[in-house]
């Protein structure tokens, strides 16, 4: 190779550099990302524009607090991948609430349970269908496992995963205000009952207490079936159906199929399959007892 050549290819190679790195420095999501790393929160990402992880990879099982190894990823599946963080192990958790449609407002929930939050001083991000996430530390003595996830219409507690700002889903995206994560205030006692008011073993039931109301539900057949829930609800909304005296059980599971298909990060065939025939039995059993 001569002189020439040599030097041709090094500039070639230099303006690719200084472009790739001009893109990489500019995108939000690759600065958001390292900003959290900072905070000490693992990170993963998650496919552009969506809540779900690229085809390939281990969605969250990927989350990781090396920024190197976050660089990597970003080079893969691009730098304007939506961002998501795990929270456990990390003492947050996150309040989703939903404020889709009139019946299902979870500020509205809250005012019947007479609690009226001040969140103006809070870590908290609005989401791209108009909800709110707020997020909270989690006291030392308290095991995140053990609390409930739908604590009433509209509102959930979670604990697992999360995608955060500048994040975006259908065009719109996650926005954060307030304190940083890091800073976030402690979970309060008003949210720890709602989260720790589970029937014990003791309770005696005399029917079924449905897990999701007709609303989730309803949400779930609009939306398909939530990631960190798939499963709860594909067997709930298969049990719910399968309930309906004289329904045909194969129309039944066809539904839970196109359900699952419209999810962000749909069931495997397999699961799905398994998940309805513990249903469909479930519900036998249950009506072998006088149970509708």
């Amino acid at each position: 190779m001569n002189e020439d050549t040599k030097k041709a290819l090094e500039t070639k190679f230099g303006d690719r550099v200084q472009e790739a790195n001009k893109y990489f420095i500019n995108s939000d999501f690759i600065i958001k990302s390292h900003e959290l790393i900072e905070q000490g929160f693992k990170v993963y990402l998650l496919a552009q524009g969506t809540n779900t992880p690229y085809k390939g990879s281990n969605g969250h099982l990927d989350a990781t607090d090396d920024v190197y190894r976050l660089i990597d990823m970003f080079n893969q599946y691009g730098a304007n991948s939506n961002v998501a963080i795990t929270l456990r192990d990390s003492k947050l958790v996150a309040l989703d609430i939903d404020r889709h449609t009139s019946d299902k407002n979870g500020l509205q929930t809250l005012k019947q349970l007479g609690i009226t939050p001040n969140f103006d001083n809070e870590a908290i991000e609005t989401t791209p269908r108009n909800g709110l996430h707020v997020f909270y530390r989690v006291p030392d003595n308290l095991d995140v496992t053990s609390l409930k996830r739908n604590i009433g219409s509209g509102l959930e507690v979670v604990t697992d995963k999360i995608t955060v700002a500048p994040s975006v889903k259908g065009g719109v995206a996650y926005k954060h205000f307030g304190k940083s994560f890091n800073e976030a205030s402690m979970m309060p006692k008003w949210l720890i009952d709602l989260a720790s008011n589970v029937p014990t073993s003791g309770d005696k039931q005399t029917k079924r207490v449905p897990k999701y109301s007709i609303d989730q539900r309803l949400e779930m057949l609009i939306n398909g079936f939530e990631t960190g829930q798939r499963n709860d609800q594909a067997m709930s909304f298969s049990g719910w159906l399968l309930s309906i005296r004289g329904i045909d059980p194969n129309l039944v599971y066809e539904l839970v199929q196109k359900i699952n298909s419209e999810s962000d990060e749909p069931l495997p065939d397999k699961e799905v399959n398994t998940i309805f025939r513990s249903a469909y039995n479930r519900q036998k059993k249950w009506a072998s007892k006088g149970g509708r």
